[in-house]
C-alpha cells in the first residue's frame, strides 16, 4: 500500500496542474501564432479546436476568453518541409522571412539591353521610276498659241502707248500738222509758197489754207468723214500734194491716221481753190 501511494505522489509531482497547462497553452499560443501546439494536427489543419481530454470546465473558459480573436481567412499556410502551418503575419508584426528575387530577373538577365546599340535596318525608299506620259501635240501648240496671243496683246497695248507719246510730242493737243506747197492758188510762188494748216477738231478733220502766205487769203476745207473709234479725237491729220487726176495740176490729199487703219479724202484742184472730188473724177492715187 504504501509503495503505490509512492508511486501516485510521484505521477502527480511530474503532471502538472491544470492552470499550469493553462498557463503554457497560452504561451505556446502566443509563440506559435495563437495554436495550440499540444493539439492533433488534423485539427491544427482545419481550425477546429482539437477535443479537450480535461474534464474542468472553468480552464476550457478560461481558455476561450484568453485566445486570441483570429482573421477571417480560410487559408492556412504550411511548411513546404514538415506540413506545420506557417505562423500568420499582422500589421503589428513583420515577416521574419525575405522576399526571394523575382524569375523574370534571372531570366531576363544575358538578353541584351534595348539601350545598347539597337541594330535596326531601315530600308531606303524605292525609288520611283517616272513613267514618261504622252503628251499630246495639241497641248504644246494650243500653250504657245496662248503664249503669242498674251505676247500679242501686251505688245500692241505697249506700242498704241508709246505711239499716243510720240503724237503728242510730235503733233500736240489738238492734233496739229502744218507745211507750205506751191498750188497755183493767189499768186504764189516758191518765194512766198502757200501755208496749210492740217487739224483734228473734235474729231473732225479741218484744212486751212494760206494762199501765197497771206492771212487774208485763207480758205479752211472740211474732209467728210468723220473720225470715230477708239483714239479718233487723238488721230494725227496730215496733207500731201500730187496729181491724182492727171490734169498736171497739184491735188490734196488729206490722210488721218487711225491706231488700226487710214483714211484719206482727196480734194481735187480746178486752178483757183480745192474740191471735194466725186465720182466723174478718175482718181489715181
Amino acid at each position: 500500500m504504501r509503495a503505490g501511494r509512492a508511486r501516485q505522489r510521484e505521477k502527480g509531482a511530474a503532471m502538472p496542474q491544470d492552470g499550469e497547462q493553462s498557463q503554457l497553452r497560452r504561451r505556446s499560443k502566443t509563440r506559435s501564432g495563437g495554436q495550440d501546439p499540444l493539439a492533433p494536427p488534423y485539427a491544427r489543419a482545419s481550425g477546429r479546436p482539437a477535443p479537450s481530454t480535461q474534464t474542468d470546465g472553468y480552464s476550457s473558459l478560461e481558455e476561450d476568453l484568453l485566445d486570441t480573436p483570429r482573421t477571417n481567412t480560410s487559408v492556412v499556410r504550411y511548411d513546404g518541409s514538415q506540413g506545420i502551418p506557417s505562423p500568420r503575419t499582422t500589421a503589428m508584426q513583420s515577416p521574419s522571412t525575405s522576399i526571394p528575387s523575382r524569375r523574370q530577373q534571372g531570366l531576363t538577365k544575358n538578353l541584351p539591353s534595348s539601350r545598347q546599340g539597337r541594330t535596326t535596318t531601315q530600308e531606303q525608299p524605292r525609288k520611283q521610276s517616272k513613267v514618261r506620259k504622252n503628251v499630246h501635240w495639241l497641248l504644246p501648240l494650243g500653250v504657245g498659241m496662248v503664249a503669242m496671243l498674251v505676247l500679242w496683246m501686251v505688245g500692241a497695248s505697249t506700242l498704241a502707248w508709246g505711239m499716243q507719246r510720240y503724237n503728242d510730242i510730235r503733233y500736240g493737243t489738238p492734233r496739229t500738222f502744218q507745211t507750205d506747197a506751191v498750188v497755183g492758188h493767189g499768186g504764189d510762188s516758191r518765194d512766198h509758197p502757200s501755208h496749210f494748216i492740217a487739224l483734228n477738231l473734235n474729231r473732225q478733220a479741218i484744212v486751212i489754207e494760206f494762199m501765197a502766205g497771206d492771212p487774208a487769203k485763207s480758205v479752211s476745207y472740211v474732209a467728210p468723214l468723220y473720225i470715230a473709234g477708239d483714239g479718233g479725237n487723238l488721230a494725227p491729220v496730215t496733207v500731201e500734194f500730187r496729181d491724182a487726176t492727171g490734169s498736171g495740176r497739184l491735188d490734196m490729199v488729206i490722210h488721218i491716221h487711225l491706231p488700226n487703219q487710214e483714211q484719206i479724202s482727196v480734194f481735187v484742184n480746178d486752178g483757183t481753190k480745192f474740191r471735194p472730188s466725186n465720182g466723174n473724177d478718175k482718181i489715181r492715187i
